[in-house]
C-alpha cells in the first residue's frame, strides 16, 4: 500500500498550526496567571460577623497574615478548623467572595446560666465555662453554691432543671432569679416575686409541664410564698 507523503507546504502549515496552538496555550496560561494575581483575586479584605462577646480582633489576628495571598489558595475548610478553638466559638463559616474578600461568620456558644463562686462564670447548656472579656455578666439565672451538693453535681442538676423550664413556646426559665440545692431538692426563686419553687431531685420535665398547666391561674393573682412541684400531677401552693 502506497503511503502518501506530505509536501513541504503541508509540513510548513502543520508546523505553523502547532506553533499557533502552543502560542495560544502559553498566552492563555499567562493571561490566567495574570488574572489570578490581579487585585480582583488577591485577598485584600476580611469581614468578620457574629461576634457578640468574643473580640473581633481575636478573629482578625488569625486571618490577617493571609492578606495579599491569591484568594484561590485560601482554604475555607482549613480556616474553619483553625478558628474553631477560639474561646466561646461553637461554629464557624468561612467563604471567599470577589473582589478579594474573605468572609468569616462566627457562631458563639450561648450562655444559659451564671455560676457564682466569688465571681460570676458563664455556663453553656453542657456546663462548659465560657470565657469572658471584661464585659458585665449577662442577665441570666444564677446558680448558687450549696452545702447539699458538690459543685459539679449541682451544676448538672440545675442546668437540667433550667432546660426543662425552658420549654418551647413557654419559657419558664426566664423567671428564675437564683437556683440552688436545698434539703427538698433543686429550688429556685422567681425574679418577679419572692416565691420559692421546689423542683425536687428528678423528673424536671414532668414538674415543669405540671407547672405550666396551672401557671396562668397562678399568674392571675399574687404568687404564693412557695410552690411545691415534687408531687406527680399537682402543684401545692403554700
Amino acid at each position: 500500500m502506497a503511503v502518501k507523503r506530505r509536501g513541504p507546504l503541508a509540513r510548513l502549515l502543520l508546523a505553523l498550526a502547532v506553533f499557533l496552538l502552543c502560542l495560544v496555550g502559553w498566552g492563555g496560561w499567562r493571561g490566567m496567571h495574570a488574572l489570578l494575581g490581579s487585585e480582583l483575586f488577591t485577598l485584600r479584605f476580611i469581614e468578620v460577623t457574629g461576634c457578640r462577646v468574643l473580640p473581633v480582633d481575636m478573629v482578625r489576628e488569625r486571618l490577617e497574615p493571609l492578606l495579599g495571598r491569591p484568594l484561590h489558595t485560601v482554604s475555607p475548610d482549613s480556616l474553619e478548623s483553625e478558628l474553631a478553638d477560639l474561646p466561646r466559638v461553637r461554629g464557624v463559616r468561612v467563604s471567599r467572595r470577589l473582589p478579594g474578600t474573605l468572609r468569616c461568620r462566627i457562631e458563639e456558644a450561648e450562655p444559659v446560666a451564671l455560676f457564682y463562686d466569688d465571681a460570676f462564670r458563664e455556663l453553656d447548656a453542657a456546663g462548659e465555662v465560657l470565657p469572658r472579656f471584661g464585659d458585665s455578666p449577662p442577665d441570666l439565672p444564677i446558680i448558687r453554691p450549696s452545702e447539699k451538693l458538690h459543685t459539679d453535681s449541682l451544676q448538672v442538676l440545675a442546668l437540667a432543671a433550667l432546660a426543662a423550664l425552658r420549654g418551647e413556646g413557654f419559657d419558664l426559665a426566664s423567671e428564675v432569679s437564683e437556683i440552688s440545692a436545698e434539703a427538698p431538692g433543686i429550688v429556685y426563686y422567681r425574679s418577679e416575686s419572692s416565691t420559692r419553687v421546689i423542683l425536687g431531685w428528678e423528673d424536671f420535665a414532668l414538674r415543669a409541664s405540671c407547672y405550666r398547666d396551672v401557671y396562668a391561674e397562678l399568674a392571675a393573682r399574687d404568687f404564693p410564698r412557695e410552690l411545691d412541684l415534687r408531687y406527680r400531677d399537682q402543684v401545692i401552693a403554700r
